[in-house]
């Protein structure tokens, strides 16, 4: 058994204990938790905290790194993207995945809902010490090529192990019968996580069919599908084809309002939004309305993006920048990196929180200063 304690445990889902002790077996796993001390522990200095939950990344797309100009808006981010998924070879796809599946590991991440569109990192996955919600994306606009599309998803859903899920990439980027598929695929317990309100174009596509998202998509010599023009922003008009999921995480969610919050809560059992503010910053230069978000206390919780478009895949990076920018307390956002991501990827039996019985996985976070409002800016990050 290991004895350890710190000057604060927060557990992720209850109250900060102040010189807490936790005591783990040799495999992690958490056998008790008391609000004494009795002096044969490994004492630290600083925050013990669950590991985080990530619950959005796209490994795959790692060996984009530094590659992409920041700051030049989502449709230079993709047209950029796709240059560099046809001149970068499967090796060094699969060498920039690994590392990153180590960097989120080195960083204090214990689990990832990550963006599957290929094979690339079913072996690496097996091999890592993370725990993964593979989720199986699929696009396409056209009707006419729904079959083929879902018959490669299908086939790319069998090769991953564990939890995992089909889902939609966006709610522009698919016909209204491959949302039906995945609709008819969803089974009971799964999340459903889908890429909203990214930019401010996905309004004026939907409820006009114009604006640079249209354009795009005529660049691409694709007609805009029969559903387009909706007269009606994104969330009513594919909403139908969620609401029947338990769990339903709405990525990004930088351009979100009132409207589709309150959809959401009429529509959907339970609603997570998962932030990644530092994509955010790096594609659009802009942040989610965090005060709204936080007047309609909703359930968030926290992702990297991939590092096509971050400096890093760490999750203490996302909690600094948001607490940059907003007046948002340490306790806040360490829920939302634990406890609010692991019941997102219905995780929360055995992650997310320091509880008994559990094995969470345990971070230690240094350096941080309790008595300021920007608490986490100097903050370092130690796997216990």
């Amino acid at each position: 058994m290991r004895r350890i304690t710190a000057d604060y445990i927060f557990p992720g889902n209850s109250k900060p204990i102040y010189h807490g002790v936790i005591t783990i077996d040799e495999e992690g796993n958490i056998k008790d938790v008391s609000a004494e001390r009795s002096g044969d522990e490994e004492v630290f200095a600083g925050i013990i905290c669950p590991g985080f939950v990530n619950v959005h990344c796209h490994s795959e797309l790692s060996y984009a790194f530094d590659k992409i100009e920041r700051g030049k808006g989502i449709d230079f981010f993709i047209q950029q993207l796709e240059a560099l998924k046809r001149s970068t070879s499967d090796i060094e796809k699969s060498d920039a995945a690994k590392k990153a599946l180590l960097q989120m590991r080195n960083n204090g991440i214990v689990a990832v809902g990550d963006i599957v569109n290929t094979d690339l990192t079913v072996q690496l996955k097996e091999e890592s010490e993370l725990q993964f919600y593979n989720l199986i994306e699929v696009f396409g606009s056209q009707s006419k090529d729904a079959e083929s599309i879902w018959y490669r998803a299908l086939a790319l859903n069998e090769k991953f192990q564990g939890k995992k899920n089909i889902i939609p990439h966006a709610p522009y980027s698919l016909s209204r019968t491959l949302f039906q598929k995945i609709r008819d695929f969803q089974k009971p317990g799964q999340t459903l996580s889908i890429h909203f309100m990214e930019s401010e174009g996905e309004a004026e596509y939907f409820i006009n069919g114009t604006g640079p998202m249209a354009e795009r998509f005529k660049s691409w010599g694709l007609e805009l599908p029969p559903h387009i023009p909706s007269a009606q922003r994104p969330m009513p008009s594919i909403g139908s084809f969620l609401a029947q999921n338990e769990k339903v995480l709405l990525i990004h969610n930088t351009f979100v309002n009132q409207e589709d919050i309150d959809f959401a809560k009429r529509n959907f059992n339970n609603t997570f939004y998962g932030l990644c503010p530092n994509a955010n910053l790096y594609i659009e230069g802009e942040l989610p309305p965090m005060e709204l978000l936080l007047q309609n206390h909703l359930n968030i919780c926290l992702g990297t993006d991939s590092l096509a478009s971050n400096h890093s895949l760490s999750i203490l990076e996302e909690m600094k920048t948001l607490e940059e920018h907003f007046k948002i307390g340490v306790e806040e956002l360490i829920l939302w990196a634990t406890y609010n991501g692991a019941l997102a990827l219905g995780m929360e039996k055995q992650l997310g929180s320091i509880d008994k019985n559990k094995k969470p996985g345990l971070v230690l976070l240094e350096n941080v200063d309790l008595n300021s409002e920007k608490s986490l800016q100097n903050a370092r990050i130690k796997v216990l």
